[in-house]
Order: C-alpha cells, then structure tokens, then sequence
C-alpha cells in the first residue's frame, strides 16, 4: 500500500470541464491571458485576451484584448477583435474592434467600432448561362432520343 509507485497522470491531454462558470466579479482586474474550457461570467476587467468556449461580459465587465469563444454575450464593452461563432451585443454594449462571427444578433443601442466580418463562406451558385456547355455535349444531348428536351433546335446544332 506504501511502498508501491503508482504512476500519476501527467496526460495534458485530459480536460475538465466544470458546469459552474467561472466568475470574475467587478472589483477583480487581470493583467494577462485567459483560458477556460467552460463558461466564464466577467464583471471585472481583463487586460489581456480571452479564450472561453462561452464568455458572457457582464454591464461592468471589459475585455482589452482578443477575445475567441464558441458563444459571446456582451453587456460591457470590448477593446480589441472579437471573434466567436455565436455573437450577441445587447443594447448597452460597446466594442471597439473588429467582430469575426457565423451568426450576429445586436440589439438597438449598442456600439460598434469596427468592422463585422461572417467567417464561413457562402456557397457559390453556378448559373448554367454562365458556363456554356461545349457543342459537342450539346448535339451528344441532342442525338438522344430519350432526353425529352423538346426546346432544343436540332437544326440550328446541326449547323455547328
């Protein structure tokens, strides 16, 4: 029982995770990063950035930095870039910054000072009238009898 080793996990790659979020209050005041797997509530004020998988920032809370999550509330205010997939601004809020996000809600009163950016890219829509098809897979559609395309001029693909 005493004498044996028992080897202690130094795996870095277990995580916990809490279900209670973290809350810095207003009369709290950080100077450098931080990281949290769960949620954080901040009412003080972080000098530094901020990586949280969902941060909410409270009336009296201010973020000078970067700020990454999965989900953002902001009630205070933000110096510096925003990025997150879901974003909410609600009406006293102030970020001055740039907001990279999937999806963006901001109510009425709120300020921005920067530029709102969505991160994923929009699917493309080809036309079929801008990539004309070659004459040769026109008069291939054409030649089958079975394609039931009745508006096709056979005549005027012959000429081709």
């Amino acid at each position: 029982m005493f004498g044996k080793n028992k080897q202690a996990k130094t795996d870095s790659s277990i995580k916990r995770v809490s279900h209670t979020p973290s809350i810095i209050s207003n009369d709290v005041r950080v100077t450098g990063s931080l990281v949290s797997q769960g949620e954080v509530q901040l009412d003080g004020r972080i000098d530094g950035d901020i990586k949280a998988e969902h941060l909410v920032i409270g009336t009296s809370g201010v973020v000078e930095g970067v700020v990454e999550a999965s989900s953002v509330v902001v009630k205070g205010k933000i110096i510096g870039s925003l990025n997150a997939s879901e974003v909410k601004i609600e009406n006293n809020a102030h970020v001055l910054g740039d907001i990279f996000h999937d999806t963006l809600s901001i109510e009425a009163g709120a300020i921005i000072e920067g530029s709102l950016k969505q991160r994923f890219e929009k699917e493309v829509i080809e036309h079929a009238k801008d990539k004309p098809k070659p004459v040769n897979d026109v008069k291939a559609i054409v030649d089958n009898e079975d394609s039931g395309l009745s508006f096709v001029n056979k005549s005027s693909t012959a000429k081709s």
